[in-house]
């Protein structure tokens, strides 16, 4: 390995630590068939929930835990319940949480990806590629899941053409594109 591989790599390992921590600010989808519409008032209180992930854990946990209860139709409280389990280090939990999901939302993407980055963790890099896939099935343009995967080719299974389609697909869909995974393309173009 040379140094640029030592470098690139030394990178993606930031990001693979990384990846999958962002929140989701969907609300989610109200999948019960109650068809109750979601108030202003209450995706006003879910965007400050999420937005206390970053610095207040506890108090977005408490935020979230109620309006799940609220609103249990909508997976987007829980997903995010589920991230702070997740960034915690609380990954048994993180994976009953996400898994809960999916049980009242199997299409959820998020958690999808979530259950993608356990897998990974855990070795199982088959079935993170399934959740991966799932994902992208649920929504083609889901950025998380296209970089994991793009991650997962390049890094565990060495499918590096298919991860360069993939990061290019990412950048494509950014509005600006990422500086970090430019260099990635341009160090697989370089080695294929």
């Amino acid at each position: 390995m040379n140094w640029n591989d030592t470098w690139r790599a030394g990178w993606l390992w930031v990001v693979v630590l990384a990846a999958g921590c962002a929140s989701t600010p969907d609300i989610g989808r109200d999948d019960s068939g109650s068809g109750a519409a979601i108030s202003s008032e209450f995706r006003g209180r879910f965007q400050q929930a999420v937005a206390l992930m970053a610095n207040e854990p506890d108090q977005a946990r408490r935020a979230l835990t109620t309006l799940h209860r609220e609103r249990p139709d909508l997976s987007g409280p829980l997903v995010n319940l589920c991230i702070l389990d997740f960034r915690a280090g609380e990954t048994d939990a993180a994976e009953a949480c996400f898994e809960n999901v999916l049980a009242s939302d199997p299409e959820q993407p998020d958690a999808l990806n979530h259950l993608g980055v356990l897998a990974r963790q855990d070795g199982e890099f088959g079935q993170a590629e399934d959740y991966y896939r799932q994902a992208l099935t649920a929504d083609p343009e889901h950025l998380p899941s296209i970089r994991n995967l793009g991650i997962l080719l390049d890094l565990y299974q060495g499918r590096h053409q298919d991860a360069l389609d993939l990061y290019q697909q990412y950048q494509a869909l950014l509005p600006e594109p990422d500086p970090m995974v430019a260099q990635w393309v341009a160090d697989l173009k370089n080695r294929l």
